[in-house]
């Protein structure tokens, strides 16, 4: 078998970055991996995993714990630039990558030795199971050891992988789509649908070389210990226009609880915890252990943890929970309580349950776990007949401080669908009472020097919604509402960490330039008067002559457990448009 040379998979992504268009990205990675197929197979999983600028799974919570000083440090040894010099050509250039790769071609070097795809993937492995006092110079030690082997293309990307982003527009979609084309021309939606049960590209690649499309029903199925990806629902602007969407068809309602969404996972004598983007939360709450009782089975349930008042029996605010720890939570100093409230099973007894209606998972659900007052509840729900009966249940929701209702369709059909939104799963919140017809998850793209008091910080910020079709983030508002001193002075913190060069994958109009370009990895939450038409915003403009824009934005909270991937696409703020052009139909320039 042919050698799968890191150089090779290094010019295939240089070609990638010199187009936008997305099919010639995908006709370009998929005939990359075809070559992988055909002549070395052992490498289709490793050059899948650096695709996507990772070498393990999200689930596994590893990183590989390579901070910026120690990577200018990296590129300053290997080229033989100072420090205080590489970080000076950083805060012009923006990007290590490309002024590794600058200074190696002066330095006219020839590798003695050729790295492989499988050389750069093992070796970031070991940098990220790195661990202990001396770890840092062991990580070090490692990447130095490929970085004297690389060409100048070759260092670019290397840099770029330690730093986790290849910054050339291919997007995990692509990178699916393309893995599918090699496998079967019409076969894409099932092996999305497989990664979906178990987002593993690495391990999804294996399957496909080892049992065909064929083999995804059965040998890639929902398994406890991997994180599916959630099932998610669309917003209604009101309950008349929810109720037309389950109209003639049978329907639950269920009380819409403020918190994080969380699947748990009871396998193995253990349970574990996954967030809504498969990051692994057992050790941000290790209070939740002892659900390990409420079945004696294994088992994966869906639901959404809470902060929660132990001794008055009431859920807290979602602020509260924002407060808690993330990493390192010990029991016995746990300030901020939590209760599960679940309402879906995924996996129970040995098999899937995702391909059976909601009502029959419901009844397992029910009839084969047990409450533990307190910990772990069955979310409060009540079969409805018609939409005054739902209106009285949406009524007491609010009356009771819930953040508002779910609608769930009951019929044969109603499976659980992973990563997808649709119909059969609506939500109504309060707030939608009070303004447009729902808060709105945006990625932050740029960022405006403050002025006046708020000098020295950033004083309002460029956001963007997330085109699933194209892979790229449009820019739809401007804010500059809803933050305090503290939430601007952290914010600078954070986000002067991020800054880049424009990606080529951010689409706006000269107008709304901002200051200082953002990496796309922040996900906030923004609230407005509305949604409209405006000529000067190209988030949406495929749809119509004109592009949408939010009026009066304000800033809700922050996101932590999204990924920008999750975020308000396109195709839903022109909805939200749409739904609201009545109410709203003026332009906004």
């Amino acid at each position: 078998m042919s050698k799968i040379l890191f150089a090779d998979f290094c010019t295939v992504l240089e070609k990638i970055s010199m187009t936008s268009k997305r099919l010639e990205i995908q006709s370009i990675f998929t005939d990359y991996l075809r070559n992988i197929r055909e002549t070395h197979p052992p490498s289709m999983a490793p050059a899948l995993y650096l695709s996507i600028a990772t070498v393990y799974p999200e689930y596994f919570n590893k990183e590989l714990g390579v901070g910026e000083n120690a990577l200018v440090g990296i590129v300053a040894e290997v080229t033989g630039k100072s420090s205080k010099g590489v970080r000076n050509e950083y805060s012009k250039e923006g990007d290590l990558g490309t002024i590794a790769m600058r200074c190696r071609v002066s330095q006219l070097l020839i590798p003695k030795t050729q790295l492989e795809v499988m050389d750069v993937f093992l070796g970031m492995r070991r940098v990220a199971n790195e661990e202990g006092p001396r770890s840092s110079s062991s990580k070090k030690r490692i990447i130095l050891g490929m970085m004297v082997k690389c060409s100048p293309l070759e260092s670019k990307y290397l840099i770029r992988l330690i730093e986790g982003r290849l910054k050339i527009g291919l997007a995990l979609k692509t990178v699916l789509i393309s893995l599918a084309n090699v496998f079967s021309d019409d076969k894409i939606d099932e092996i999305k649908a497989a990664f979906n049960r178990q987002p593993d590209i690495g391990r999804l690649a294996d399957c496909l070389l080892e049992h065909g499309v064929e083999g995804l029903s059965t040998k890639f199925q929902v398994t406890p210990g991997i994180p599916l990806k959630p099932m998610l629902s669309n917003p209604s602007k009101d309950l008349t226009s929810a109720f037309k969407r389950v109209e003639n068809k049978s329907f639950t309602c269920e009380y819409k609880y403020d918190g994080e969404r969380v699947q748990i996972h009871r396998f193995d004598s253990r349970v574990e915890t996954f967030s809504r983007n498969s990051e692994k939360t057992t050790e941000k709450y290790p209070d939740l252990m002892g659900l390990y009782d409420v079945s004696d089975r294994d088992f994966i349930v869906d639901g959404e943890i809470v902060a929660y008042n132990q001794k008055e029996r009431r859920i807290l605010p979602f602020q509260v929970l924002t407060t808690r720890k993330r990493k390192r939570v010990e029991s016995n100093k746990i300030e901020v309580h939590v209760c599960v409230f679940v309402f879906d099973l995924i996996y129970f007894d040995g098999r899937s349950w995702i391909d059976e209606p909601l009502e029959e998972r419901r009844r397992v659900l029910h009839s084969s776990f047990k409450e533990i007052d307190g910990k772990f509840h069955f979310a409060e729900f009540k079969d409805c007949e018609t939409p005054e009966e739902a209106e009285t249940f949406f009524n007491k929701s609010v009356e009771n401080n819930f953040e508002g209702m779910m609608i769930k369709t009951l019929g044969s059909d109603a499976t659980y669908l992973p990563s997808q939104r649709s119909n059969k799963w609506i939500k109504i919140k309060k707030d939608y009472l009070e303004s447009m017809s729902d808060s709105l998850d945006l990625v932050v793209m740029g960022a405006y020097y403050g002025k006046g008091r708020r000098a020295g910080f950033y004083g309002g910020f460029l956001l963007g919604v997330y085109n699933d079709e194209e892979e790229k983030f449009e820019a739809l508002c401007k804010i500059g509402t809803g933050f305090d001193d503290s939430i601007l002075s952290k914010l600078h913190e954070q986000l002067s960490s991020s800054l880049c060069s424009a990606p080529k994958n951010y689409s706006y109009k000269e107008s709304v330039k901002p200051d200082v370009w953002v990496e796309a990895k922040y996900v906030w939450e923004v609230r407005a008067a509305g949604i409209s038409l405006s000529p000067i915003y190209s988030a949406a403009w495929s749809k119509g002559e004109k592009g949408i824009s939010l009026r009066f934005p304000r800033f809700i909270r922050e996101r932590d457990d999204k990924d920008v991937r999750e975020a308000t696409t396109s195709s839903q703020a022109y909805q939200m448009y749409l739904d609201s052009k009545v109410e709203h139909s003026e332009e906004f320039y």
